[in-house]
């Protein structure tokens, strides 16, 4: 498939995946009763994630994912910073992209 081509699972342009929203049935404390039932699990859940850490036979993959998990909860997701110092503006950002269509459409 072509980048940037519509698939036939794709929304058309316009179209939202949910165009009603949250079902109205849905209330938010129907939402914050299952965040709540969830840190219900919080201790062991981290146990889990400490001992997928530790194990050996683990795959090295889940060991790293399960590290990072523990740290996020830990300490925080750590934040990243951007330098918006540069020259990059918004009109040379719809430039680029039109150009990028251009070719693409050209191809």
């Amino acid at each position: 498939m072509a980048r940037g081509g519509l698939r036939s699972t794709s929304f058309k342009p316009g179209k939202s995946g949910n165009p009603g929203g949250r079902p109205k049935g849905v209330s938010k404390l129907v939402v914050a009763d299952v965040r709540a039932l969830a840190k219900t699990y919080g201790e062991d859940a981290i146990e889990e994630l400490v001992s997928i850490m530790g194990n050996a036979k683990t795959p090295p993959a889940a060991r790293v994912a399960a590290a990072i998990a523990v740290l996020d909860r830990g300490w925080g997701k750590p934040s990243q910073q951007m330098d918006m110092a540069g020259t990059v503006t918004l009109e040379s950002l719809l430039m680029a992209r039109i150009r990028r269509k251009k070719e693409i459409k050209n191809d």
